[in-house]
């Protein structure tokens, strides 16, 4: 007979399975909305260029050029703020921080993310009743096409929700990272791979 082996208690549920769920599935959001963000950049090339061929060989204009190309370009720029905000990718004047001990470096983490959470807090509550007017009023813009204004509004809305949560996030495990480290920590900017999980 084989030898009976003592079953090893399970370990203490801690919270953390939940919290990777979401940030997994936070991640596989952004990952969405920068390929949405991809097709928009895709969809601006084709309209633009297929406007230029039909002006210069047929002399026909596309309809509505300006307008779709306006909405395009609001999920090409906004969809990828949460994405470029999980990976840390924005433009950064290091010439400064770089004097600055490493101990400071985490708090600058810091300090960027409630600046970032002070500028985008007042855009998105913008960003949410231009959305629900828009919807309730049903406006749309004036061309041949009749294409409504809701389409845009929900992007711009959605785009900038998101990158609130990622920046509230961010917040958040940058103000721990810093007063668990009692400040002496080393930044790190791959902290959150949620996005990475979701690539």
């Amino acid at each position: 007979m084989g030898s009976v082996k003592t079953p090893v208690p399970a370990p203490p549920n801690d919270g953390r399975g939940w919290k990777n769920a979401a940030l997994k599935t936070l991640g596989w959001i952004e990952t969405a909305f920068i390929a949405t963000a991809a097709a928009a950049i895709l969809g601006m090339c084709i309209y633009i260029t297929l406007g230029i061929l039909l002006r210069s060989l047929v002399g026909v204009q596309i309809p509505d050029e300006v307008v779709v190309v306006g909405d395009l370009m609001i999920g090409a720029l906004i969809l990828p703020l949460a994405y470029v905000a999980a990976d840390r990718g924005f433009i950064a004047v290091e010439v400064l921080t770089d004097m600055l001990p490493k101990a400071t470096h985490v708090w600058l983490n810091v300090l960027a993310a409630s600046v970032g959470l002070l500028a985008v807090i007042p855009i998105t509550y913008a960003g949410y009743l231009a959305m629900v007017h828009a919807i309730q009023s049903g406006n749309y813009f004036f061309g041949i096409l009749e294409l409504p204004e809701w389409p845009g509004r929900v992007a711009f809305f959605a785009g900038y929700a998101l990158f609130f949560i990622r920046l509230t996030i961010l917040f958040l495990q940058d103000l721990l990272a810093a007063l668990g480290s009692g400040g002496g920590g080393t930044p790190d900017k791959t902290h959150d791979p949620s996005w990475e999980e979701a690539a």
